[in-house]
This record gives C-alpha cells, structure tokens and sequence, in this order.
C-alpha cells in the first residue's frame, strides 16, 4: 500500500513538472511574440516619423 501511494506522489510530482515545463514554453513563445511585435511596431513608428519629416 505505501509503495503503491510514494508510486502515485511520484505520478503527480511527474505531472506537475511536465504542466511547468509546458507553462514556461508558453511563457516564452509569447515573450518572443509579442518581441517579435514590439520590433514590427518600432519599424512603423520609425517609418511615420520619416514620412512627417
């Protein structure tokens, strides 16, 4: 029985791991979104300030 339940804590300890590995690769992929969106902005600002001079 004990062995059966240190089984299943490992189980979830397993799990909750995974949800973390997966929670920060989200994280990330949005990071390097919305980055990846800060630059397309910066080239817009950059080109209607030029377009005003």
């Amino acid at each position: 029985m004990a062995h059966e339940d240190r089984r299943n804590m490992s189980n979830n300890t397993d799990a909750c791991v995974d949800n973390l590995d997966n929670d920060q690769k989200s994280a990330l992929e949005q990071l390097a979104a919305a980055n990846h969106e800060i630059e397309e902005l910066k080239l817009q600002i950059a080109w209607l300030e030029r377009s005003y001079e």
